[in-house]
């Protein structure tokens, strides 16, 4: 990205040579790399094992579903104002701190409330608060890796692989320390994540309260760019697409440890048994793992944006219809690796396109929107279907009705009008 220098002279004898720009890029990657590996990994615990913490408690299916619907919601209603918070006073760093250091606040209200009578009110409201606070976290870090030319899908695979480790040290540390151990955990990655943010360089868009008013003569105000982008065709079915796939993803990922319980999947290996909360640790970090290196090769095939999108929905929905099929647990194992080949596929695609298709001016308000309304509201919508099915049909009818869903919204993809991995507006993939 274009940064000026000008009224500071000083500034032309200090330009880094060409290896010096290499390294410092290659320094601030590994930084990035390192901020997707600690938030994942502190976030997998809590998301794998929300539930069963929650179950712990005495809620109800739908009173599980509910605090889902919150977790995702708040951060639906949030996200955009994130975004354009980001992108108006260019501060991606101090929200990142915000996020971090508030969310990681907020999620006390779960060892608290396992101390009271009736604890759903006090978990719904922190529930709601970490949801608001956490949520500029991905998009905002995301944003910031592609307007400084890096490849998305090679810092993103830190994010997997770190999904792998936490998905499979919780589900033994989870039988060790107790559920809220998962709490804790984050609560600590929190602070390391905020302390790698704020050694992250700035760029072209600096943390100097600048505004709209401001922006670069060549580039669109932030209300025409922000207009194009929520008025373009593509983007719409992208968030339509990334709707429908989340509430089938989210649907599945949250009741997936309950699932393992309720119908008591173990596997025998020698003289080790896998306990269900073993195999859910193993599951998620088989499914994690080969996302992390489908996140490294998704770029280098020739597959369009439309076929990433539509290949890659339909491969991560087949996990959950084989859920509501069968219970044999080498065949559970099996199948998270679609699981993981077809969410690093949906995520390149629907990320590298929506950044393509927005003007530099709104880079954070095209990931937040994406994140928000797509992702976001998908997977709200996907914990109150998944929860009140569970309720009303059991957990692998549930998961039956929710595949279906999965597969529909991978062909909403077919309705992308591009089939070439060149955007419309500009090319997004670097170094």
């Amino acid at each position: 990205m274009w940064m000026s220098s000008a009224g500071d002279e000083s500034s032309v004898s200090a330009e880094p040579t060409g290896l010096g720009r290499m390294l410092t890029l290659e320094s601030s990657k590994v930084r990035f790399q390192a901020l997707f590996f600690v938030y994942f990994i502190g976030s997998s615990g809590f998301s794998v094992f929300r539930n069963v913490y929650l179950e712990e408690m005495g809620l109800s299916g739908s009173q599980m579903g509910q605090i889902g619907f919150l977790l995702m919601a708040a951060g639906v209603v949030a996200q955009p104002a994130w975004g354009l918070l980001s992108d108006y006073f260019r501060a991606d760093r101090t929200i990142l701190v915000v996020g971090g250091l508030g969310s990681a606040l907020a999620l006390l209200s779960y060892p608290i409330g396992d101390s009271l009578a009736a604890p759903f009110a006090l978990i719904a409201a922190g529930t709601a608060l970490y949801s608001a606070l956490r949520s500029p976290v991905s998009p905002i870090a995301t944003g910031m890796v592609l307007s400084r030319g890096f490849d998305y899908g090679s810092v993103r695979a830190f994010g997997s692989l770190a999904w792998a480790i936490g998905s499979l040290g919780f589900g033994f540390l989870v039988g060790y320390l107790g559920s809220v151990s998962i709490i804790y955990f984050y609560i600590a990655s929190a602070g390391l994540m905020v302390a790698i943010v704020w050694s992250l360089p700035n760029d072209g868009r600096s943390e100097d309260g600048t505004g709209d008013g401001e922006s670069e003569a060549d580039e669109p105000g932030l209300k025409e760019a922000a207009r194009a982008l929520i008025t373009n065709r593509n983007f719409l079915v992208i968030l339509a697409a990334a709707f429908l796939l989340r509430l089938s993803i989210s649907g599945g990922e949250a009741f997936f440890a309950v699932y393992m319980r309720n119908v008591e999947v173990s596997l025998g290996l020698g003289p080790l048994v896998l306990s269900p909360d073993g195999m859910t640790g193993v599951a998620w970090a088989i499914n994690s793992g080969i996302e992390a290196v489908a996140f490294l090769y998704v770029l280098k095939t020739n597959i369009s944006y439309k076929w990433l999108l539509v290949g890659g929905g339909v491969t991560v929905v087949i996990p959950n219809l084989v859920y509501g099929l069968t219970t044999q647990p080498v065949v559970l194992l099996a199948v998270q690796s679609l699981g993981g080949i077809g969410f690093a596929m949906v995520s390149v695609a629907a990320v590298d396109l929506a950044h393509e298709i927005s003007a530099e001016r709104v880079t954070s308000t095209a990931q937040s929107l994406l994140t928000g309304l797509g992702y976001g509201l998908g997977a709200a919508a996907g914990q109150i279907v998944a929860g009140t099915l569970l309720d009303a049909v059991g957990i692998m009818d549930m998961y039956v009705g929710i595949s279906v869903l999965g597969f529909l919204g991978a062909a909403v993809g077919l309705l992308v009008s591009t089939d070439s991995r060149s955007g419309e507006s500009r090319q997004t993939a670097g170094a």
